[in-house]
């Protein structure tokens, strides 16, 4: 179906070989038929059911072509149809032309397993094509299987099986909240992380499985109505309000404390930037400052999540607001807005944290110059590092903070994401600890039932 002086190159040019079909069967039986064709025909739908012959580079060769099977075919209407950019081909490895068909929508439906582009999906599979757009491939498959594929690309399906249990259905319940999230473009949801992971057949894991099986049609309420079950990978040590987060309450998104996700990956990260960076990352999302002269933190929440950070320059200043400051540094730059910032500076500086409870905001201090009393009465101290405050309720203990190398500014965070929900990791360990999944939901959603 190749030019032979062109070899390895497919072009646009193609003879329909007989008229149009009323049906796929009329035009498979009439394709079966034709066997004096010095190359294999192949089915088209457009505007109809075709036989058509050929990918040629030139309307030249097609014609070429076209006459010289002329003689085998002498009562048969042939006709060279050209290029069109709003046409699908569907080819086998080879590259053997299987199907063409216009822009729009084609099934693919199997008993058992489909590999796309290497990757094997259960279900049915339409290919789509729109206007200014690649080709968009959509699995349609149940909602069991679509959770098959969601749960152990969300969390590892070597955890244990109650903290997938906990995954699966809190994934169930954003599953059903968020259908048509994507229906301009014919679709539910995506398998990215705007809506949530989905790996198809090839991630899917015996126990993730059977954590969706044993949970199935579990569902989280609060009041009776299903709930926005956010979740994030680590809270750092606590969780937070969704109006801290988002915009409007919840009244089940709450923060707690969680000393379950101490301890677990990105439970505490640091990153650090030049002035030269952050000046670059703000020019290209339209939020130029000039020369950044300063990075200040405006608000809290009572959970320790940056609520404004003004950024300073010399040609004025921008504040950023709740996930916003993700947004704009890169979302695995800055993991959470949980952080305190180092700057640039010529004095150590030391934070106060209280042992017993690592949720407690941290206060900055300037060690420099700095006087304890002791025994022997008032004596200097360069650094309090390794010093213990006691006051009067509760010991905390004080640990130097980095110093920020010149021109540049250090954040210091805990957790992984938005902190809103189950933390991941936190479910881990609750698990680990012998809290089942109805116990792990209902103390991450605050006021919330299993039904």
């Amino acid at each position: 179906f190749r030019d032979n002086d062109t070899a390895g190159i497919q072009g646009p040019n193609h003879i329909q070989i007989g008229n149009v079909f009323s049906s796929k069967q009329e035009a498979e039986n009439f394709m079966y038929s034709l066997t004096k064709l010095p190359e294999d025909p192949y089915l088209v739908y457009e505007n109809g059911w075709r036989v058509w012959m050929g990918a040629y580079t030139t309307q030249a060769k097609a014609k070429e072509v076209c006459d010289s099977i002329r003689t085998a075919l002498p009562n048969t209407p042939l006709n060279i149809f050209s290029q069109d950019q709003k046409r699908i081909q569907v080819v086998d490895k080879s590259g053997k032309i299987l199907l063409m068909y216009p822009t729009g929508s084609y099934y693919f439906k199997s008993k058992n397993l489909i590999q796309i582009d290497g990757k094997t999906f259960r279900g049915d599979v339409m290919i789509r094509r729109y206007a200014d757009s690649d080709l968009t491939v959509i699995n349609q498959i149940s909602l069991t299987e679509y959770l098959y594929g969601v749960v152990p690309k969300e969390v590892s399906g070597s955890w244990p099986i109650e903290a997938q249990k906990a995954q699966a259905v809190a994934a169930r319940n954003y599953t059903i909240l968020n259908l048509n999230k994507h229906a301009q473009h014919g679709f539910d949801l995506c398998a990215s992380t705007h809506c949530q992971v989905y790996g198809g057949y090839d991630s899917e894991h015996p126990t993730s499985r059977k954590a969706v099986d044993e949970t199935k049609d579990r569902v989280l309420t609060y009041n009776g109505k299903l709930i926005n079950a956010f979740y994030h990978s680590n809270s750092g040590g606590h969780t937070e309000n969704a109006e801290n987060v988002w915009t409007y309450p919840l009244d089940y998104i709450k923060g707690v404390p969680d000393p379950y996700s101490i301890g677990a990956p990105n439970d505490t990260w640091t990153m650090t930037y030049t002035k030269q960076e952050i000046e670059q990352i703000l020019a290209s999302q339209g939020l130029s400052v000039g020369e950044v002269k300063d990075i200040s933190i405006l608000e809290t929440s009572q959970n320790g999540r940056v609520l404004k950070l003004l950024i300073k320059g010399s040609t004025g200043e921008r504040i950023l607001e709740k996930e916003k400051i993700r947004s704009v540094f890169g979302y695995n730059n800055i993991k959470s807005t949980w952080f305190e910032i180092v700057k640039d500076s010529n004095t150590g500086q030391s934070s106060m944290n209280a042992l017993s409870d690592p949720s407690m905001e941290s206060k900055t201090i300037d060690t420099k110059n700095k006087y304890v009393l002791t025994a022997s009465g008032l004596a200097e101290k360069g650094s309090l590092e390794g010093s213990v405050l006691f006051n009067g309720s509760e010991y905390m203990e004080i640990t130097d903070l980095p110093i920020a190398p010149s021109g540049k500014y250090v954040f210091n965070g805990r957790g992984w994401g938005h902190g809103l929900g189950m933390s991941q990791w936190g479910a881990k360990k609750m698990a680990e600890e012998g809290f089942d999944y109805e116990q792990i939901l209902t103390y991450y959603y605050r006021g919330t039932k299993v039904e």
